[in-house]
């Protein structure tokens, strides 16, 4: 009797120490888990500080900006505390230029300085570099095209719908480049078969009063070529925003004008429309498309977070005034 008791503790002291130890064990897993996840968004929110500037884009002009490139931009900036040789960001000082140049340029399409400029003189045009001087003339336009688009056509958003009101974001150089200096606007093997290309001749109407291309529900007086392409303009831009067709249409009547988004869609697409008969010249060849800036999300990573951390000149404010 005595030893079946003795056993009896036995089991029950060998299980409690097994048990014990599984939840020890358990428990420092847990422990250490949470530890590294906080102290991977610690890490997260350290390196990553341009969010604070850009909607999901954390590229850093330190990461591709050389200690040559720092050591010249500073002598510069000691030289010339009013910039020189300014064309685009005109009413910035130098150090408001060279906060654009790092955040925007240099993150925004991963590049160093030298990709424009020759460290002997940022304000140089000519020197022995024909390939920068090239990039350097490319980039007054394409921040030109910028300040074109948001006082254009991004300032109108606000007034297309009462029911929502769009969120703000800027366009800058990592909304297109997001982090390569040659964009990439159409994939070769697109899901759908044949190549699509957006209704972007000057010609084609995209509005909201006439009958365009786009308009073709319960018509009879259109091809079914058209509602093809129609479906498949529509599809691109279900994939290269990541929503589905609710997030612009009333699915009980997709003709209709209920949504705010559906607004703010076809402004876009006047916008793109309108950036390739403006700008073809300096797209590269490259017919824009949804998918350039918005990447399969509604707000583009890349773009700037608000009207405010954009420079004066380019950003959205209307009639030039803050």
């Amino acid at each position: 009797m005595i030893d079946k008791l003795m056993n009896s503790k036995g089991a029950f002291f060998g299980v409690f120490l097994i048990v014990t130890g599984a939840l020890v064990l358990t428990s420092f897993w847990v422990v250490t888990f949470v530890y590294n996840q906080t102290q991977d968004e610690e890490e997260v929110r350290v390196d990553d500080a341009l969010s604070l500037i850009y909607v999901d884009y954390y590229e850093q002009a330190s990461d591709y900006v050389s200690e040559a490139s720092y050591l010249a931009m500073g002598q510069y900036r000691g030289e010339f505390p009013e910039p020189q040789n300014v064309e685009v960001l005109v009413g910035l000082d130098t150090n408001e230029i060279t906060g654009y140049m790092l955040n925007h340029f240099s993150a925004g399409l991963g590049v160093d300085c030298t990709y424009c400029h020759t460290l002997e003189n940022f304000a140089a045009d000519v020197w022995d570099d024909e390939v920068a001087m090239a990039n350097k003339d490319m980039a007054r336009q394409h921040a030109t095209m910028s300040g074109d688009l948001n006082q254009t056509w991004l300032t109108q958003l606000p007034d297309l719908a009462d029911n929502k009101q769009p969120y703000g974001a800027q366009i800058a150089c990592a909304t297109c480049h997001n982090g390569v200096p040659q964009p990439v606007s159409w994939a070769d093997d697109p899901p759908y078969g044949e190549p699509l290309r957006l209704p972007l001749d000057a010609d084609t109407v995209i509005s909201v009063e006439e009958q365009g291309i786009l308009n073709v529900n319960a018509r009879r007086d259109i091809s079914l070529d058209t509602v093809q392409y129609n479906q498949e303009v529509m599809y691109h831009m279900n994939t290269s925003l990541g929503v589905g067709c609710t997030y612009c249409h009333n699915s009980r009547y997709f003709p209709s004008y209920e949504v705010a988004a559906k607004y703010y869609s076809l402004n876009m697409l006047q916008m793109t429309q309108y950036m390739w008969n403006t700008y073809a010249d300096i797209l590269g060849n490259q017919e824009p498309s949804c998918t350039l800036c918005h990447q399969g999300a509604p707000i583009p990573p890349g773009s700037v977070r608000s009207v405010e951390q954009m420079p004066l000149p380019i950003s959205s404010y209307p009639n030039g005034e803050q």
